[in-house]
């Protein structure tokens, strides 16, 4: 039973592998890892060890990467980009905006960018934007607005959707960031092709070691019950 165990948490560090290695290009990805841990419990009459596997997030700093495309930003630090979801608020690390015809800054999904307080209109055929640390939003020189930066203390309970977005659970609230705002940049995914590919071989020396070993009680089991 161990050894089953053992493979179900091999296959599980095994996709997010697979996942970290398929979002090496991803703009603000941030890589997925496994934790295991074994625990005792009493069951038919004598105590046994389970497994568990729970997925996690890496949200440390990914790289950041100059495009000098005046809108697309990046964060350094702790915290993410609100986004005017449909259900509500979404977030994101992926700061690659564009312009509606209407002014309205836009995620490359079609999503609006929030923000802090009323919602900032851009001319489209205005002056330069320019974005300071803060996230404080001027075209030529008149102020727009703030953009929507946010944190959370239990970033962990974040929930990532299909596209990449994180959903907030209704109990987790937001708390101010303190990362800086880089304009013309954009941060690159956290996983390490390099990193990904050590770890991918530990995960099929792993499979080896445990297909090798339900092999030898199986042929244990044929000799035991083979009649002689």
């Amino acid at each position: 039973m161990n050894s089953v165990q053992a493979l179900g948490a091999a296959e599980k560090r095994l996709e997010s592998i697979a996942s970290n290695l398929a979002n090496l290009g991803v703009n603000g990805f941030k890589r997925g890892s496994t934790s295991s841990r074994s625990f005792d419990v009493f069951l038919d009459g004598r105590m046994q060890t389970r497994t568990t596997t729970r997925r996690t997030t890496d949200f440390s700093q990914g790289p950041l990467r100059a495009t000098g495309e005046e809108l697309d930003f990046a964060l350094h630090g702790k915290g993410f980009f609100g986004v005017e979801g449909t259900e509500g608020e979404m977030y994101t690390r992926d700061g690659r905006f564009f312009l509606d015809d209407k002014g309205v800054l836009q995620t490359m999904e079609g999503l609006p960018v929030a923000w802090d307080g009323p919602r900032g209109t851009i001319d489209p055929n205005g002056g330069k934007v320019t974005v300071d640390f803060e996230g404080n939003v001027r075209q030529g020189e008149t102020p727009v607005g703030k953009l929507r930066v946010v944190d959370f203390e239990r970033v962990e309970r974040l929930q990532v959707d299909r596209r990449g977005f994180y959903r907030a659970p209704n109990d987790l609230a937001t708390t101010p960031s303190t990362a800086q705002v880089r304009q013309g940049h954009v941060e690159s995914s956290n996983a390490s092709a390099i990193d990904e590919l050590v770890a991918l071989v530990a995960v099929q020396r792993q499979f080896e070691a445990g297909t090798r070993l339900m092999s030898t009680i199986d042929q244990s089991y044929r000799r035991l019950t083979t009649p002689r």
